[in-house]
């Protein structure tokens, strides 16, 4: 970049080359540098790209685009309001900079999980552990106990039997417990959630009642409450093999967990197609072509802004 530019004119001319075309390896670690030289670059980066966003979303711009029109929304103040957001929640995106793991969590895990890279390990007592992206577990085996606990994420264990010694997942205030079975535990920013594929696991949460959960079924216990929650198993465990499979999900669930794959955040501009059903199932190992296949079929517009987000709308 020239020295001369200004800030904004340094912004300007990276947003031009990343939104034209892909970056070359020497492009992208150029633009990483840049932005990580300071928050005020990436505060002139967020502004370029706002901006550019904004004006994207303008009368003047949706009539030049050769698209059908859109339905009249019987709300446009929340049309106009969703569109005003975007651009704040990409300057938001930016300066937070890069999405990474917390470093303190992967400093006290036994096993961890980068962004879009799962993990399939054999313990010692010959379980089989899983880590979704973007997880973190310490992993305690005794003579008389197995203990996992679950720091961030998500994960599947196949259990080995031993009537013995029975295994814990520990997930905050949750524990789940087996002896042998196959079950999935997901902790999220709102509690976290048991799912059982075969077997029985036992879901204890603070002072609370046991909950004996079957295959078929998924319990969730909230951060703030103890009582367990059961209902019949909707989540699956596709993301195992590498694939995300939906059925009459709404779009809004479907765009949460594909942006646990990826660094840049994925943003849906308009709240209006947030309960949208989606059936399908999509490739993890490549979450960026799995947004463009479900932007396709849904007749959604998909934006990418390199570093900063995917936006639908």
């Amino acid at each position: 970049m020239n020295s001369t530019e200004s800030l904004l004119q340094q912004a300007a001319r990276w947003h031009a080359i990343a939104s034209g075309r892909d970056l070359s390896a020497d492009e992208s670690r150029s633009l990483d540098g840049w932005l990580a030289q300071s928050a005020s670059h990436r505060l002139a980066y967020a502004d370029i790209c706002a901006a550019a966003f904004a004006l994207e979303q303008s009368p003047a711009a949706a009539e030049a685009r050769p698209s059908a029109p859109a339905a009249r929304s019987p709300r446009p103040w929340l049309r106009w309001g969703v569109a005003a957001g975007a651009p704040l929640l990409l300057v938001l995106a930016l300066l937070a900079g890069p999405r990474v793991a917390p470093s303190w969590q992967n400093w006290n895990s036994d096993l961890y999980t980068e962004i879009g890279k799962p993990l399939s390990q054999k313990l010692a007592d010959g379980s089989v552990l899983e880590l979704d992206t973007d997880s973190a577990v310490r992993v305690r085996l005794s003579p008389e106990r197995r203990d996992i606990e679950l720091l961030r994420g998500r994960l599947a264990i196949a259990v080995a039997k031993d009537p013995s010694r029975p295994l814990h997942v520990l997930s905050g205030g949750v524990d789940a417990m087996a002896v042998g079975t196959r079950f999935v535990v997901d902790r999220g920013d709102l509690g976290t959630e048991v799912g059982v594929h075969e077997g029985i696991v036992r879901v204890t949460a603070g002072r609370g009642k046991a909950v004996d959960l079957g295959a078929g079924q998924q319990a969730f216990v909230g951060n703030d409450d103890g009582a367990a929650q059961v209902g019949a198993l909707a989540s699956n465990d596709g993301w195992t093999r590498g694939v995300l499979s939906v059925e009459q999900m709404p779009l809004s669930k479907v765009l949460a967990e594909l942006d646990r794959y990826l660094p840049e955040r994925v943003i849906l501009a308009d709240e209006a197609h947030a309960a949208m059903p989606i059936t399908a199932t999509l490739p993890l190992d490549d979450p960026a072509a799995a947004l463009r296949a479900l932007a396709q079929t849904s007749q959604l517009s998909l934006r990418h802004i390199p570093r900063i987000a995917y936006v639908m709308r």
